[in-house]
C-alpha cells in the first residue's frame, strides 16, 4: 500500500529552451504514471504553443482558451483519455500576445483541486522564463528541468535555474536529461549543470534519470501516439518507466 504524501502532488516540467522534448516527456510520464493506477491529469500550460493534445491523438471539444476567457468553468475542459489520465488542452493563440493575469490561473488552479481528486497534476510549461512559467513553477510541489546535451540547453537551463532558485530553492527542483547516447552521456551533462550551480549557487539539484535517443519517439510524434503505448519494449519507454518508479518513490509514502 502507499499514499501521496501530498495530494494532488503537482509536477511542473520546464526547460531553459524550446525543443528538447519536454512535452513529449510530460505526455508520456503522466500516461506511464496512469499505468500504475494513479490519477494524472495533464495541464498544457504553452497557451502559445499548446501541442498535448497532438502528441496523445485526442481532440478535446472544449479547450482552456475558453476556459481563461471566463466563459465556462474549468471543470467543462478537462477531457478523460482513460480511467487515470485526463488532459487540459489548449488551442494556438493568435498573432498577438495573450498575457493571463495571474489571478486567472490561480482561480483555474484552485478550481482544479476543489472540484476534483487527482492523484498527481503535470503541467507542461512554456519554454524559457515567462510569467507563466514562474507561476505555474509555484503550484509545484516539484519543478523537473528538462535538459539535452546540447551547449545551448545547458546555458539556458542554467539561466533558468537560476531564477528560479530564487523563488523556490533547490530541494523542489531536479534534472531530467533527454535524447542522450547512455548513462555516461547523461551523467556527464547533469554533472556539468550540477558543477555550476554548486559553484554559483551553492547548491546541486536531484536527477530523476534520462531517456536515450531512440527513433520510436519520432515515430510516435507522427501516429499521435505515446511510445510507452505504442513501443512499450522500446529503449525510451523503458527509460520512461524507470523515471516514472523513482518519481513514484520520491513522493508516495509506502506502507
Amino acid at each position: 500500500m502507499f499514499e501521496l504524501k501530498n495530494k494532488p502532488f503537482v509536477i511542473t516540467i520546464c526547460s531553459g529552451k524550446g525543443g528538447v522534448g519536454k512535452s513529449i516527456l510530460s505526455a508520456n510520464i503522466a500516461l506511464a504514471l496512469s499505468e500504475n493506477d494513479i490519477s494524472v491529469l495533464l495541464w498544457d500550460g504553452d497557451m502559445y504553443f499548446p501541442n498535448q493534445h497532438f502528441i496523445l491523438g485526442v481532440e478535446p471539444p472544449v479547450r482552456l482558451r475558453v476556459v481563461y476567457s471566463g466563459m465556462i468553468g474549468v471543470q467543462n475542459a478537462i477531457f478523460n483519455i482513460n480511467n487515470n489520465l485526463s488532459i487540459l488542452a489548449d488551442l494556438p493563440a493568435s498573432g498577438k500576445k495573450e498575457a493571463l493575469d495571474s489571478s486567472t490561473l490561480d482561480g483555474i488552479f484552485t478550481d482544479i483541486i476543489v472540484q476534483n481528486d487527482f492523484d498527481i497534476i503535470i503541467i507542461d510549461t512554456p519554454a524559457a522564463g515567462s510569467e507563466e512559467l514562474l507561476q505555474f513553477c509555484s503550484y509545484a510541489d516539484l519543478i523537473c528541468m528538462i535538459i539535452t546535451d546540447e551547449p545551448t540547453s545547458l546555458l539556458d537551463a542554467y539561466g533558468l535555474v537560476k531564477i528560479l532558485m530564487q523563488y523556490f530553492g533547490s530541494d523542489s527542483m531536479a534534472l531530467l536529461a533527454n535524447n542522450v547516447i547512455d548513462a555516461d552521456d547523461a551523467g556527464e551533462i547533469t554533472k556539468k549543470l550540477n558543477l555550476a550551480t554548486d559553484k554559483f549557487l551553492n547548491s546541486k539539484l536531484d536527477v530523476l534519470g534520462y531517456i536515450p535517443w531512440d527513433r520510436v519517439v519520432r515515430q510516435s510524434i507522427m501516429l499521435q501516439e505515446p511510445f510507452v503505448a505504442a513501443q512499450p519494449d522500446s529503449e525510451a519507454a523503458k527509460a520512461v518507466k524507470k523515471v516514472t518508479e523513482k518519481l513514484i518513490e520520491k513522493i508516495f509514502v509506502f506502507e
